[in-house]
């Protein structure tokens, strides 16, 4: 039997341990600097009972997730949020929170399991549209 040379292959493992710690540090940074983009957003406490009937456009981009969208209110009561664009990470799999807030007619509710960052920039847009204040504010948009 030939006994392997372990000097030999321990260059090779050395780089590719060196570039397994380099990927990991990278998405762990880039995850980090997701999450405090998502605490950054704007959100609005939303008195549905003030929101009179129409339908709102809201628009919130983040580095990650692009989302627009339009909210249907009727009788101080979400009826309908149609979604524009759901460009990026964690869209598809946090739309569900949008007929979460149809349901329960509040803009914040839970997050969705392994979608949390997609679940605030919905949140964000969704109270953002209802509120008046970001509406006056950002209104030549």
């Amino acid at each position: 039997m030939k006994k392997l040379n372990w000097e030999k292959y321990s260059k090779y493992l050395t780089i590719i341990a060196l570039v397994f710690i380099i990927a990991a540090g990278y998405f762990v940074n880039r995850h980090k600097v997701q999450i405090r983009e998502a605490y950054k957003l704007p959100f609005y406490e939303v008195d549905l009972q003030t929101v009179e009937d129409g339908i709102y456009y809201g628009k919130t981009y983040t580095t990650f997730l692009h989302v627009q969208l339009n909210v249907k209110v009727e009788n101080h009561k979400i009826q309908d949020i149609e979604v524009l664009e759901c460009e990026g990470i964690d869209g598809e799999t946090a739309k569900p929170i949008l007929q979460t807030m149809i349901q329960e007619n509040k803009v914040v509710v839970p997050a969705i399991k392994h979608a949390e960052l997609g679940s605030l920039v919905y949140i964000s847009c969704v109270s953002c549209a209802l509120n008046e204040e970001y509406l006056s504010e950002n209104s030549d948009e």
